[in-house]
């Protein structure tokens, strides 16, 4: 099976799966107990790929808690170089977690918002928090 039909099944497996509140994570290498081809086209891993870049969860972060921001908005909360924090947009706008809307305007805005599916991660920060009070002496 080629690594886009294996994607497409998965989507389409979470997506049947999205109704249950207690979403089955089949597809994890760990459940399939096949660790060398999960390597290979690991979903997960891929998942983590994308939100374990610096800055990337503090962008989210950032845009759940303010709807829309532009650019030295969002640098200037964070910190970090603004190639870094350029990157960062780019790679979650062409993951549709982002929008980046340009305003034809003199000079030039661009502000940033959550995409629905940005949106959604709304409930993972949520159990991370809950876990943090939990385990964590914060």
């Amino acid at each position: 099976m080629d690594e886009k039909n294996q994607k497409e099944q998965i989507i389409d497996f979470l997506e049947k799966d999205k109704s249950s509140s207690n979403a089955s994570i089949k597809w994890h290498c760990v459940s399939n107990k096949n660790n060398e081809k999960c390597l290979q086209n690991c979903f997960t891993r891929e998942i983590l790929a994308l939100f374990g870049k610096k800055h990337t969860l503090q962008i989210i972060r950032l845009l759940l808690d303010n709807n829309q921001m532009r650019f030295n908005e969002i640098l200037k909360e964070i910190g970090g170089s603004p190639k870094t924090i350029t990157e960062r947009l780019r790679n979650l706008e062409k993951h549709k977690v982002i929008l980046r809307e340009v305003f034809n305007e003199i000079p030039i805005r661009v502000e940033y918002s959550l995409t629905d599916a940005g949106r959604d991660l709304e409930g993972i920060f949520e159990q991370i928090s809950i876990w943090a009070r939990n385990w964590m002496n914060f």
